[in-house]
């Protein structure tokens, strides 16, 4: 199989200029604006609901934007067709022709535009080749795999020689082994060709595989637009840290020299631009040790532990900050110390109003936090077990909403 470079991103591709869609009185997108460069493995990446397919189809020319613009190449195409927009689309279900062979489906569009015999013969050669599919040539879609299904629709879509292939959810009816080899596939064919691809899923670590740039959506806006390990390890927004991954969040105060959860002060990499709000650590950056850590340590007590294989998933009880029991100590001793009474009385009663004032809010906001760790396999931690945990600065993530 000839091998093509994969050109460098050169300047922008697509361009989605303020799109609104409304269905009567319901938003669909509120005002999305985006830039894909050429040759971009682009992923909208959400929940149902978020707008993601609404986008890919007023791309592709099949919903019309209520407001908006969609530019290709410098070209305003929203008031075009679909069947004139040099963009193809690979839907979720492949929408393979039963009655015609593999042969048959990827010539079907060349052959309804009137392209030349020979043409169609060298096209629909090309996308055999390039999906290594010429040994099911003249197979029907009902003889094929669904892994085969889909490299069909692939190449069917990519004989039209398109400027963007849309992919509208194409592995989700793949098993989870199959579809992992799906994703290397059809990343490696992305780069081999150098196209734009856009893809629309709500599998997180799809998009993780085979995407250069994320697109993460919500209720019909992006929440955060970067590379897998921007969207990942820097998250912007609460949403943007448990929606891609698991994150322990931890709420707490900001601090002149840092940050207060309920278990504890936090030194941290970044001064949070919030009085109370949230940071967050996946649980993989969290480190277990029986021996205090130099910084950003607690102490914790096992809750559960699974064996998951690869890794071992640990869930711990942190220990509630109280503020009031060091002071409640230190009034007990000042107390004692006292020769009057009624003296030690009215400073206990004076210093512990003032106490329980000072500490209402942290003790309103401040609820308690249990730590989810991802570990090696070995050792084995058993619940119950009290052991040392370690929060790097420089894996706490301030969280901006």
């Amino acid at each position: 199989m000839t091998t093509v470079a994969r050109p460098p991103a050169t300047g922008e591709s697509l361009s989605i200029q303020n799109v609104v869609k409304k269905f009567g009185d319901f938003t669909a997108l509120g005002g999305v604006s985006l830039e894909v460069p050429s040759g971009e493995f682009f992923t909208l990446l959400g929940p149902s609901g978020c707008g993601k397919t609404t986008l890919l189809r007023i791309i592709a020319g099949l919903e019309v934007p209520t407001e908006g613009r969609v530019v290709l190449l410098g070209k305003d195409i929203t008031p075009l067709p679909a069947n004139q927009r040099p963009v193809n689309t690979v839907f979720q279900s492949y929408a393979l022709f039963p009655h015609l062979s593999v042969w048959e489906n990827i010539a079907f569009g060349l052959k309804s535009r009137r392209m030349d015999k020979a043409e169609v013969e060298r096209r629909v050669k090309y996308g055999l080749e390039i999906l290594q599919l010429e040994r099911f040539k003249d197979r029907l879609p009902h003889q094929l795999s669904g892994g085969q299904r889909q490299r069909v629709a692939l190449a069917r879509a990519l004989v039209n020689e398109p400027q963007v292939l849309l992919l509208d959810e194409p592995m989700s009816a793949l098993d989870a082994k199959l579809r992992a080899e799906v994703q290397v596939q059809l990343r490696r064919l992305q780069q081999q060709l150098g196209l734009t691809f856009i893809l629309v899923t709500h599998d997180q670590d799809e998009a993780m595989a085979v995407s250069d740039r994320i697109a993460l959506m919500r209720m019909g806006h992006l929440e955060q637009v970067g590379t897998p390990d921007e969207v990942y390890e820097r998250p912007r927004t609460r949403y943007a840290a448990e929606f891609l991954g698991a994150a322990n969040l931890i709420k707490g105060l900001r601090l002149p020299m840092g940050f207060e959860a309920s278990f504890g002060k936090l030194a941290l990499n970044r001064t949070p631009p919030w009085d109370e709000g949230y940071v967050a650590i996946r649980p993989e950056r969290v480190r277990l040790s029986e021996v205090e850590p130099r910084q950003n340590g607690l102490r914790v007590r096992v809750r559960e532990a699974v064996y998951r294989g690869a890794y071992q998933e640990v869930w711990l009880e942190t220990r509630r900050a109280r503020a009031s029991d060091e002071l409640r100590e230190s009034l007990s001793s000042s107390a004692m110390a006292s020769s009057s009474l009624e003296t030690r009385r009215a400073r206990a009663s004076d210093e512990l109003r003032e106490s329980l004032s000072s500490s209402a809010m942290a003790s309103s906001s401040l609820e308690p936090c249990d730590i989810r760790v991802r570990t090696a396999p070995h050792p084995t931690f058993q619940a119950g077990q009290e052991l040392w945990a370690e929060l790097p600065a420089d894996a706490l993530v301030v969280l901006d909403e």
